[in-house]
């Protein structure tokens, strides 16, 4: 089995944070936010150590999609009526809602841009230019509701990475955060970061092992992610892909070789057997992967693609 080198990303990364002034648990306190001097009263009794790091993008989403009505106004013409009052104040309470369940003392909160000085450039766009192509129109009031994201929370956007991978190189590196951290967001693709996880939607708590990160990923490369627009391994669903990472060598395995390079052999030979190479196999790994710590270059601000010597 050939090992693929290691190339850079062709898109320098800058990062931007945002930090409210002043606040506990990132957000900006000020006269006129009830929920910023409710959360003051709150955290004078807040004590242990539990930062949130939440998906803004899915709930940016959620809060302009619920504010926005379609409606036809006859001859092909359609308009778009929005609240974006009602819009601020329910994200405002989806991530107050969630960092009070938890009993957070922190929060931080990833976007994806553009926002701000940050492009929406996108690492994975360059490994495979169809990748999210297929996505239909964006709410009105996204952009809207992400900058107020910004300017009300301690936020953290990195250019030319997305939201997910912003979380999972917070979640898994060992000092950036001080205390216990969970991941919350609903999306499956972040199940492949090793940590402490919560759904908001269904209230799930999960711990999650790096080995079980890696088993997630692995099945992420052979299925593929059609909301993401790549297709992973043709024919290849979930149950096809268990069967496949679940396969014993007849004899013994090398002690020199570790459980993912074995899979990675697993993963190569199903690829070719439907007349696909090493290399086809690892643009999809690529784009499945969610970053980890170890996946960003943080001297030059870059994303470290994936190989499986690594």
């Amino acid at each position: 089995m050939s090992t693929a080198s290691r190339p850079h990303s062709l898109i320098p990364i800058r990062e931007v944070s945002s930090s409210p002034s002043i606040g506990t648990r990132g957000i900006r306190l000020s006269t006129s936010s009830p929920t910023s001097i409710r959360w003051l009263l709150r955290n004078t009794l807040q004590h242990k150590s539990l930062t949130v790091l939440i998906d803004g993008d899915i709930l940016a989403y959620k809060a302009a999609c619920i504010n926005q009505k379609d409606f036809d106004l006859g001859d092909d013409v359609t308009g778009v009526d929005t609240d974006p009052d009602k819009a601020r104040s329910d994200v405002e309470d989806m991530i107050d809602g969630v960092a009070d369940r938890l009993g957070a003392s922190e929060i931080i909160v990833a976007l994806t841009g553009p926002l701000g000085e940050v492009s929406g450039a996108n690492f994975r766009k360059e490994l495979y230019p169809d990748y999210k192509g297929k996505r239909g129109k964006k709410p009105v009031l996204l952009a809207h509701v992400k900058e107020h994201i910004r300017s009300t929370y301690s936020t953290k956007i990195k250019e030319g990475i997305e939201a997910d991978d912003t979380l999972g190189i917070l979640a898994t590196h060992p000092t950036l955060i001080a205390g216990k951290k969970v991941v919350v967001s609903i999306d499956k693709d972040l199940l492949q970061i090793p940590g402490r996880h919560f759904n908001p939607d269904t209230g799930e708590k999960r711990m999650i092992s790096e080995a079980l990160g890696d088993w997630y990923f692995l099945m992420q490369t052979l299925t593929g992610d059609q909301t993401d627009n790549y297709p992973g391994c043709p024919r290849v669903g979930p149950v096809k892909a268990k069967a496949i990472l679940e396969q014993r060598p007849d004899g013994p395995i090398d002690p020199e070789i570790t459980h993912m390079e074995w899979r990675w052999s697993l993963i190569v030979e199903a690829y070719a057997k439907r007349g696909l190479t090493e290399d086809d196999a690892l643009v999809q790994a690529r784009l499945a992967r969610i970053l980890r710590h170890t996946d960003y270059d943080f001297k030059r601000k870059e994303p470290i693609l994936w190989t499986p010597s690594r």
